[in-house]
């Protein structure tokens, strides 16, 4: 999996697995790497970290809520480095409500930041990549879309349309040498980067609701009996930009150890 000095962006790089996946990137041969997040002290941390392996490192402040941050963005990203050959775009997260407390601006700011977000930023990097005739975009998926949990219905909509997503635009994006693959994540323990998002609702509990298993008891739950690292999450997002995944477009890679038990919590 070397990238032979590749020039990459990665979304969501201040913590977790989009700061693993940039890292990764820097060991496995990218030179150039645009770090996005809307946390900047986390953002800069990370691109203090990477700048320690030897890489140009161009940090991107930006809200991928905002349409025309993104855009801004890439601008400045494409007037840096002039080309894009790999963008992983992890940024977005996790959020959980009872149905029947969810408001509209809830719902609108999650579709925004993790739907309608990754799609502007495909668009974006199709932008860049056509005229080149190659590329490979990765997108975020999440297990919440595959395996119904209870409370994640909007977590749901956004990550299972960024799924589908990913097929149409691997199928447009393919004669014009670009992949576009999706990674879903199974239970990965993360620090949070403390950016802004709205509350989330108590969750209701009643006879037609299993009583939920503890955070740690998360493992239990899955086949392996494990959590799922983010160095696991970040390889296999490495693998689809690099030439040993050239084969791979428009696919969807669970990377959750094998499924579920249950995902009662």
């Amino acid at each position: 999996m070397d990238l032979n000095g590749q020039t990459v962006l990665i979304t969501g790089a201040a913590s977790g697995i989009g700061r693993g996946t940039a890292r990764r990137f820097a060991e496995r041969g990218a030179r150039r790497i645009a770090c996005l997040d809307v946390h900047e002290a986390g953002l800069m941390s990370a691109v203090e970290d990477l700048r320690a392996l030897d890489v140009e490192v161009l940090p991107l402040l930006a809200d991928l809520g905002q349409v025309d941050q993104i855009r801004r963005a890439f601008a400045e990203l494409n007037a840096a480095f002039g080309r894009l050959d790999a963008a992983a775009l992890i940024g977005g997260y996790s959020w959980r409500g009872e149905t029947l407390d969810v408001t509209p601006e809830q719902w609108d700011h999650m579709i925004n930041v993790n739907l309608r977000g990754a799609f502007f930023c495909c668009q974006e990097a199709l932008r860049i990549m056509y005229p080149q005739g190659s590329g490979a975009i990765v997108t975020m998926s999440a297990d919440a879309a595959f395996f119904p949990i209870h409370g994640f219905a909007v977590q749901a909509a956004g990550k299972g349309g960024i799924a589908h997503m990913t097929q149409t635009l691997g199928l447009e994006a393919a004669r014009r040498g670009v992949r576009v693959n999706s990674v879903s994540p199974g239970i990965v323990r993360v620090q949070p980067t403390g950016a802004a998002r709205p509350p989330e609702p108590q969750l209701r509990r009643d006879a037609t609701t299993p009583p939920p298993q503890t955070g740690e008891d998360l493992p239990e739950q899955t086949a392996a009996g494990r959590w799922n690292s983010v160095e696991q999450v970040a390889d296999t997002i490495v693998f689809l930009c690099s030439e040993a995944g050239s084969g791979i477009n428009g696919q969807l890679i669970h990377v959750n150890g094998g499924g579920y038990f249950s995902l009662r919590y």
